[in-house]
């Protein structure tokens, strides 16, 4: 019985077009971030814009060698760690990491988990206590919602705010204040992202902030910050976003989340706090006290990514990122706002000519910032580019039989009519990749103007001179 209830269940959502699928990308190392189909469309080589891989680290070869005479160099190395954090799967190994983790990210303390999931969910079932309030963006990832179901904090106190929206978190600090739950015995908690990973636009952290300090003391201020995208790429080194914004030795944040499947092309996540939250995540959090601890494979993968990004060449990667990521949203703005397309395809409104490249404006910024690579890289748009549609899965398609791969994202990964195709740059996808993947894109929308028509192939798509064009 119960399988049929699950056929039914899985039928329905099938129905809908909403049924997720696990489909295959075995990545091959190439210069132009080129991946091998290995699905029912053959093995044909596309380039990947889909991948979190921002810094392309994930194949280059120097981070390989650094990782392979580092494992296999260390007598101390086995496969797995074979035990939990608090029983036998902790190691030197795995606290000099921790060392290097905190010391790199300018941070008090650190905790290492297996993922940025997990890390999530142990900082907010753990760390509220059972008064506190809890005030999250819209927009947070699933896994900040998760912590927060499983926290002792009552359901009435655990309030969103509109995505982005100091003005909004101003209004339900008020609304607070004015009902007296403002009380000297509450913490209030804020939960953001960097970078967010749908639209790829920044926090405005510093106006946050200001808005928490305006009604509350900084000792009951607890931010906590989601750093999954923004690690590796923003700051110093790839220190984080809260870095780059001098604010990583602010009180009021509480906790900084850096993982390490994304820029850093590797697996596992390190909550950045004081060494009480530490502690105390230790003896309460139960992903952490429950799971098998990181192998030692991902703890030595994870030593030569931070040699890379403390090596010049990472901060060139970022740049690079950067620089494909501005190629792109000037190439798509260039042709969309000429052709009266906005109803096939948009970028959204931070992405439009005239806005501040979505991310940071000057006025936005503290003014401790003098470093004009930080400068740049906050006003730039993150590598995260949505190109926003209601036919999602015919642009992604269309580009897979173009050689480009993009991914669509539907419902209800994203709310009801928010489809897109997300894009997302690399340091290795060259110019060329880029300008073909705007031609492709403004072919499609063409196509899509005029009526189908014979889907091109890679010999037809037109030149980046006349994508602007089309």
């Amino acid at each position: 019985m119960l399988d049929d209830q699950l056929k039914s269940a899985l039928e329905r959502r099938r129905a809908k077009g909403t049924l997720r699928q696990l489909t295959v990308f075995s990545t091959q190392p190439s210069s132009s971030s080129s991946t091998s189909s290995a699905s029912a469309a053959g093995n044909s080589r596309l380039i990947d814009f889909s991948s979190n891989d921002y810094l392309s680290l994930s194949s280059c070869p120097q981070v390989r060698r650094d990782f392979i005479d580092a494992f296999t160099s260390s007598p101390d190395a086995k496969l797995g760690s074979t035990g939990s954090r608090l029983l036998d799967g902790n190691s030197a190994i795995h606290e000099r990491l921790e060392r290097e983790l905190v010391h790199h990210f300018d941070a008090p303390s650190g905790l290492l988990f297996n993922s940025g999931y997990e890390a999530n969910v142990s900082i907010f079932s753990t760390l509220l206590q059972p008064h506190d309030i809890v005030l999250f963006d819209s927009l947070v990832h699933a896994s900040v919602h998760d912590g927060i179901r499983r926290s002792r904090t009552s359901q009435q106190l655990r309030l969103p705010f509109q995505h982005n929206s100091a003005r909004d978190l101003d209004r339900i600090l008020r609304e607070l204040q004015q009902r007296g739950q403002l009380t000297v015995n509450r913490n209030v908690w804020l939960a953001v992202e960097s970078v967010y990973s749908m639209d790829g636009d920044l926090c405005p952290l510093p106006a946050l902030l200001d808005v928490l300090s305006g009604y509350l003391p900084n000792d009951r201020i607890c931010a906590v910050v989601d750093e999954a995208h923004s690690t590796g790429l923003y700051g110093r080194q790839g220190r984080g976003f809260v870095h780059s914004l001098g604010l990583h030795r602010d009180s009021r944040i509480k906790a900084r989340l850096m993982t390490f499947g994304k820029a850093m092309g590797a697996s596992g996540a390190v909550v950045l706090c004081s060494e009480t939250a530490k502690q105390f995540l230790i003896n309460y959090a139960r992903p952490l006290i429950f799971s098998t601890a990181l192998g030692y494979p991902a703890l030595f993968a994870l030593e030569a990514v931070i040699k890379a990004l403390q090596d010049k060449r990472g901060e060139q990667r970022a740049q690079s990122t950067f620089h494909n990521s501005c190629r792109l949203v000037s190439g798509l703005n260039s042709f969309n706002s000429t052709q009266g397309s906005q109803e096939i395809l948009s970028l959204p409104q931070h992405l439009l000519p005239g806005q501040s490249g979505a991310q940071l404006d000057a006025a936005s910024m503290p003014t401790t910032i003098d470093d004009d690579h930080i400068t740049q890289t906050l006003a730039s748009p993150s590598p995260i580019i949505p190109l926003l549609t209601p036919h999602a899965r015919s642009l992604a398609a269309y580009l897979r039989q173009n050689g480009l791969l993009a991914r669509p994202i539907c419902y209800p990964t994203v709310p009801r009519g928010e489809d897109r195709v997300r894009i997302c740059l690399h340091a290795d996808n060259t110019p060329r990749d880029v300008d073909r993947l705007i031609a492709c894109v403004a072919q499609w929308v063409r196509s899509q103007q005029h009526g189908p028509s014979t889907p091109a192939s890679s010999s037809n798509i037109a030149s980046p001179m006349l994508a602007s064009k089309l």
